[in-house]
């Protein structure tokens, strides 16, 4: 499952530069289309359901707590009265 999240997460990295890369590319040339192409429209579509399953499942790890968040739980230590 580790390796699934990873992996999906490594995806998820290529195809928001790949994305961010066609934004730029199209604002300098508008005649070639990068952004109304319908290859392009399949890598948003596929951006965007890959990221909202990778929110789902890191939401739902965090609820489990199989991912640690940063916070440290509090030992409370008894105190020798001496």
């Amino acid at each position: 499952m580790r390796l699934f999240v990873k992996t999906l997460q490594a995806v998820l990295i290529v195809l928001s530069l790949m994305m961010m890369i066609f934004l730029v590319l199209d604002g300098f040339n508008p005649t070639m289309n990068f952004l109304r192409n319908s290859i392009t429209k399949g890598l948003l579509w596929a951006f965007a359901l890959l990221s909202l399953g990778n929110g789902l499942l890191v939401m739902a790890s965090v609820i489990h707590g199989r991912f640690r968040t940063g916070k440290k739980k509090h030992r409370s230590h008894p105190h020798d009265e001496e």
